[in-house]
C-alpha cells in the first residue's frame, strides 16, 4: 500500500510540471471535520480536523482541477444503549486524495465537485483516555465523491466548504453498509499564479 501511495502523490503532484502552459499554483489547506456513519442507529458526529496540501491548474478564468492530499479525521460517537456500556468515539483517520475540478462563476467564487481515494491510517475506538486498535475491522481503502464551495480573497487566503460521501462500506465484515460522510469547513492558502 505504501508505495501504491506514493505513487499516486507523485502523480497528483507532477501535474504542476505536465500543465507547465497553465497557470499553476500551490496550497496549504486546514479546518474542522464534522464527520459521522451511515446506517449506525447508535452514532452521532465525530469533530475533527483535516490538514493539507494542494495544487490548482488553472485551464481558463473559468475552470481549474485542484489534486489535494489532506489527513482527515473521520469517524462517528458510538452511544450503544447498553447497560455498563459508555459511549465512546470511533476514531478512522484517513489520508485522502481528493481531485476536484473547480468552475469559477466570478474569479473569487467557485463551485467544485470530484472523486476521492481514501487510505485508511487508524482506526480505534476511544474512551476516558484507553483505546483499542480496531484497523484490522475497517478496509483500507475508501471511495468517495465531494461537493463544495469557496471564495478566494486578493491576498491568497480563502475559505471553503465541503461534504464528502462515501461509496464503498468502511467495514470489513458483513451487516449493514456502513459509509463515510463527512462536512468539512475550512481555510486555504494559495502561492502563485492562480490565486482565484
Amino acid at each position: 500500500m505504501t508505495k501504491r501511495l506514493s505513487l499516486l502523490i507523485l502523480s497528483f503532484f507532477s501535474l504542476g510540471r505536465a500543465a507547465s502552459a497553465q497557470e499553476v499554483s500551490f496550497g496549504a489547506k486546514g479546518g474542522l471535520n464534522i464527520a459521522d456513519l451511515t446506517n449506525v442507529s447508535a452514532s452521532k458526529a465525530r469533530a475533527s480536523i483535516h490538514l493539507g496540501a494542494f495544487a490548482k491548474v488553472r485551464f481558463t478564468e473559468e475552470w481549474a482541477v485542484q489534486p489535494e492530499l489532506v489527513y482527515s479525521g473521520q469517524g462517528a460517537k458510538i452511544d450503544p444503549n447498553v447497560p455498563l456500556l459508555g459511549d465512546y468515539t470511533l476514531a478512522l483517520n484517513y489520508i485522502n486524495l481528493p481531485v476536484m475540478l473547480q468552475y469559477h462563476l466570478i474569479p473569487e467564487f467557485h463551485l467544485e465537485a470530484g472523486p476521492q481515494i481514501g487510505f485508511l491510517v487508524a482506526a480505534k475506538a476511544k474512551e476516558d483516555g484507553n483505546s483499542i486498535n480496531l484497523k484490522d475491522e475497517y478496509k483500507g481503502m475508501d471511495f468517495g465523491l465531494g461537493f463544495g464551495l469557496g471564495y478566494t480573497f486578493d491576498m491568497g487566503l480563502g475559505v471553503n466548504a465541503r461534504y464528502n460521501f462515501g461509496l464503498t462500506d468502511v467495514f470489513d465484515g458483513n451487516g449493514d453498509s456502513r459509509k463515510n460522510s463527512v462536512a468539512q469547513f475550512g481555510v486555504y492558502y494559495i502561492i502563485g499564479k492562480a490565486k482565484r
